[in-house]
């Protein structure tokens, strides 16, 4: 394996290989350390080395990149390379559980639950919202801290720090707290505690007896009325073609290809994260039954999803696939190297949100409002499931889990269609006009 010299600037530029699931790179200065970038993006610390007692070859985890830094991570593997050549520590530091109890961090734990049970039984994007509140909330807090040494009053702060923070989603209301969120980085917490006592890498779990900091969540309700996506959809359409460098007051804060990726996630009722990643090869457009496929590696629940393309949804790809170009992807990002981010639009919304003038108004409402009205058309709620992508609908039974295969095409288009068909009759200048929209 060929040794590189290891610095911030590359391991931060690190990326797994296309097509491998984990890349391992050695450090050039400290023999036997090893860098190991996964196809998620996270960057753990390796030793190797000779075990004594037999010769045989070994490795341990050191740490997450970058909690555990470059320096942190070579001193840290220079000590105990010097602990197994003077024979200070006779046990192998790769297996022995009471070195492992004393001297393991959690984050260390969580990296190898991330590898051995978050990756292998969760879909992508719940491993990458794992990720992110591990990086965000955890690590900073107790991601040093020894496991054994964590108790229940450390997890106790770092929630009480949680709901304190304001939601990143919102920066135009910096006072807004976390909604759910305490409650998400609880049950994570615990999950990875959990774990790690079942494999035997500690004796007390410190989240035992706790609650969830939010004792009863209540599901948002909002959806928007007639008026409010009237006034959503002609706020859009000021949306410029291109970024303004320097905005001046007026200026509608986002751009063309954003508002358009919004206007599809209402016309399909699909995650705006998942419209904002769709690549050109995930779209089959035909004059007869045009089909968005959207993988099991991007959505929610890991299963795939057949969204077929009303005539509206049709005319806003093609508008996107223009200012796209060349490019792979409907909506991509600046740099024209992948889609945009998607939380991208959720940001956009947020700078957009006193130029569009709506009330409590977040992006996610566009699903449910979606759902909302083709329920009012007498869509029944099996099919509006289906082209939610529910898990509830595709495995709620044992029948549609394992025996039931149909796709339910014709009856997520006749329905799609006439949401869309709803929808053009909405935003119509002859109801902008004043004339009222019929039920």
């Amino acid at each position: 394996m060929a040794r590189i010299s290891l610095t911030d600037a590359r391991i931060k530029a690190l990326r797994c290989k296309p097509g491998q699931k984990v890349t391992e790179i050695r450090d050039a200065e400290v023999r036997g350390l090893e860098l190991r970038v996964s196809g998620g993006g996270s960057k753990t610390w390796r030793l190797h080395y000779t075990r004594r007692s037999d010769g045989r070859r070994r490795a341990v985890s050191l740490g997450a990149y970058p909690a555990l830094s470059l320096k942190a991570a070579r001193s840290k593997a220079r000590g105990f390379q010097a602990s197994i050549e003077n024979e200070e520590v006779r046990a192998d530091p790769a297996t022995d559980r009471q070195i492992r109890r004393q001297s393991q961090t959690f984050s260390e734990i969580a990296d190898e639950w991330l590898d051995r049970h978050a990756r292998p039984n969760n879909s992508p994007r719940t491993v990458r919202d794992q990720i992110s509140m591990l990086t965000r909330h955890v690590r900073p807090r107790i991601g040093d801290m020894r496991v054994a040494d964590i108790a229940k009053r450390d997890i106790i702060r770092l929630l009480d720090e949680v709901a304190a923070q304001p939601d990143a989603r919102n920066g135009s209301k910096p006072d807004r707290k976390t909604t759910h969120r305490p409650n998400r980085v609880f049950e994570l917490v615990r999950a990875i505690f959990r774990w790690a006592i079942g494999r035997d890498l500690l004796a007390v779990d410190p989240t035992f007896g706790l609650t969830p900091p939010i004792r009863k969540e209540r599901p948002r309700e909002r959806d928007l009325s007639l008026d409010e996506i009237r006034l959503l959809w002609a706020t859009l359409d000021k949306a410029p073609i291109t970024r303004v460098q320097r905005r001046s007051e007026g200026d509608f804060p986002m751009t063309r290809p954003t508002a358009l990726a919004i206007k599809l996630a209402l016309v399909t009722g699909q995650r705006i994260g998942e419209v904002a990643r769709i690549a050109a090869s995930e779209l089959e457009l035909n004059e007869v039954a045009s089909l968005w496929t959207i993988p099991g590696d991007r959505t929610k629940n890991g299963q795939p999803n057949r969204v077929p393309l009303s005539r509206l949804a049709l005319e806003l790809i093609s508008e996107a696939h223009e200012l796209a170009g060349e490019s792979p992807w409907l909506f991509p990002n600046p740099n024209g190297d992948g889609p945009i981010d998607p939380h991208a639009p959720t940001r956009a919304l947020a700078r957009a949100r006193d130029a569009i003038g709506l009330d409590d108004f977040r992006i996610h409402d566009l699903r449910r409002t979606a759902a909302t009205r083709m329920a009012e058309l007498g869509i029944n709620p099996y099919t509006i499931s289906m082209i939610l992508n529910h898990i509830s609908a595709r495995q709620g039974t044992i029948t549609s889990k394992v025996y039931v295969q149909y796709s339910y095409d014709r009856e997520k288009r006749e329905a799609l269609g006439a949401w869309a068909a709803r929808l053009e009759t909405i935003i119509s200048a002859e109801n902008a006009a004043g004339i009222p929209t019929p039920l």
